[in-house]
């Protein structure tokens, strides 16, 4: 089958974050499919602009649409965003000759302003035509106070969200819970799929052997630890959603009973800056600066334990999927997460405790706990982690009875 995933945010070697379209495409091409991955040649994750067109990247085909830069101005960011739909149709054809019409189109949806012009030209091929859903537009952005409910930007993507359920031939939501919410805006009965984030092949297989990296901060961590040190790791973003707040807040309790217990953030955000200064008093933290994925894994292998939060947001009541958490299932001894008990239905297996959110003092006990306790075998977690190989969830995203129906 010929296939093309549409992702305006797409990741990879060398490109940087949202690998997801990489490993499902790497994947389905190890199937015997044929795939393309279309994305922006210029976004803000990108670590450098691409050229326009074609490109193979590590065995996977890409196609870059040339859209408009911008900086840290969401005006400009916006533009790109509504640039990258009339882009794909200009596009299109020369995709099509280089190679080959799709029988099945995906579009993944970091925001849904292509979500029409894909929809069109899916049709003009006469192929399947399915969308990825993410994150709930706009829901998202305004239960997590980024936008108000009423502003004219948001009517504009409830509209499209809406349209994106009815024109979509399957929805694959990387949300468990997510189902009854797109019932209500327009999805038919039948057409949901829930396809989480997973771990590619060759990381688990490199858990296998992961003590033979060496790197600086991964010494940092051993040095710790020969010290009397617990190292507690967060590894990830550092914005409003992540409450990165409560895991400090619980290293300032920890400081007071259990002086051995020590925290090591790394990461970037936008609040990264004034989550230091929150923790400038702590001699039990310290802050390092975003590393390439295969040195964290290194990182959460020396390290004891590792620590994820989320706030108490009615939005997560749908279910979450960070990629951190796979991460760390498969190379941490141990994992804690805060957050509520809904949000992490059908995950459960993936966290070694789970606590309630937006309580530092939970936190601390479920750290202490965790720490006290004995660490997961790496076999266990393996096991774990195969389930959600992207090799796994290739085959189940291509695998829908109602396309056999």
């Amino acid at each position: 089958m010929n296939i093309w995933l549409l992702h305006p945010f797409a990741g990879g070697p060398s490109l940087g974050r949202h690998y997801r379209p990489f490993w499902l495409a790497d994947a389905w091409g190890k199937m015997g499919h044929q795939v393309v991955v279309v994305s922006a040649a210029f976004h803000h994750l990108h670590r450098q602009p691409r050229v326009p067109g074609p490109q193979r990247i590590n065995d996977v085909d890409y196609w870059f649409l040339d859209t408009p830069r911008y900086s840290n101005g969401s005006l400009g960011r916006l533009r790109n965003n509504l640039s990258f739909g009339p882009a794909f149709r200009s596009a299109a054809a020369a995709i099509a000759a280089q190679f080959g019409k799709p029988g099945l189109m995906i579009a993944s949806s970091p925001h849904l302003f292509f979500i029409s012009a894909a929809h069109q030209i899916a049709r003009q091929f006469d192929a399947r035509f399915w969308v990825e859903i993410r994150d709930l537009w706009p829901e998202s952005i305004v239960a997590l106070g980024m936008t108000p409910a009423w502003h004219p930007l948001m009517k504009v993507l409830g509209w499209k969200e809406r349209s994106a359920y009815r024109a979509a031939d399957r929805v694959i939501c990387l949300l468990a819970g997510a189902e009854a919410h797109m019932r209500a805006r327009g999805l038919p009965a039948g057409k949901f799929s829930w396809i989480p984030n997973g771990v590619s092949d060759d990381e688990i297989q490199s858990a296998l052997t992961i003590e033979n990296l060496k790197h600086p901060l991964i010494d940092r961590i051993n040095l710790l630890k020969q010290q009397g040190k617990r190292v507690v790791l967060y590894a990830g973003g550092m914005g409003p959603p992540n409450a990165v707040e409560a895991i400090l807040d619980a290293a300032a309790i920890l400081g007071k009973t259990n002086s051995e217990i020590y925290f090591v953030m790394i990461g970037s955000g936008t609040s990264r800056d004034a989550l230091r200064q929150r923790a400038a008093s702590l001699a039990n933290v310290e802050f390092r600066n975003e590393v390439d994925r295969a040195v964290v894994h290194g990182m959460l292998h020396a390290a004891d334990c590792a620590v994820v939060a989320f706030h108490k947001n009615a939005l997560y009541h749908h279910g979450i999927s960070p990629n951190k958490l796979f991460d760390y299932c498969l190379f941490a001894p141990r994992s804690v997460m805060a957050c509520e008990e809904r949000a992490i239905a059908g995950l459960e297996d993936l966290v070694t405790a789970r606590c309630a959110p937006d309580d530092p003092d939970a936190l601390a006990a479920s750290l202490r706990t965790a720490l006290d306790g004995p660490s997961r075998p790496r076999g266990d977690r393996v096991a774990v982690a195969r389930r959600y190989s992207y090799s796994a969830l290739a085959a189940q995203y291509l695998d829908n009875p109602n396309d056999r129906a």
